[in-house]
């Protein structure tokens, strides 16, 4: 896969930091829509390369925002994650494996393999510990 230069990881790290820089100390949703959007962007050009077509970087972003919403359901099972606790460590993984699984219908397995890793196609998985809980 031939997707053009690809940022090296100070690049992309500056990339990042300068997205956050000057941002109000309050995102009204769209501007933490818009940020979430060119975050995506930048991992998009750091892992597969500047060149990534347009129309599945589109495809992505609809995975993302999907995720977002899974996220935000994730986050209350925390908040509650005394009486949720094993609710909330399955979750946290689930949402790993849909991730992936998602990603998958837009990638080919060695573009999932450069954007996650090889372990983690094969076996998704957030650092969660059921320990820490």
């Amino acid at each position: 896969m031939d997707y053009g230069v690809k940022l090296s990881g100070e690049a992309y790290d500056q990339r990042v930091v300068a997205l956050h820089e000057n941002l109000p100390p309050v995102l009204s949703p769209e501007m933490e829509r818009e940020v979430r959007r060119q975050e995506l962007d930048a991992m998009i050009d750091y892992r597969l390369g500047c060149d990534f077509p347009r129309e599945k970087r589109e495809q992505l972003w609809k995975i993302q925002e999907e995720i977002e919403k899974k996220r935000i359901s994730l986050m209350f099972k925390y908040l509650f994650k005394r009486l949720f606790k094993k609710p909330f460590i399955h979750s946290a993984q689930n949402l790993a494996g849909y991730l992936v699984d998602e990603y998958a219908k837009v990638l080919s397995r060695q573009e999932l393999e450069m954007f996650f890793g090889k372990e983690e196609v094969s076996d998704p998985a957030l650092p969660v510990e059921s320990g820490h809980f």
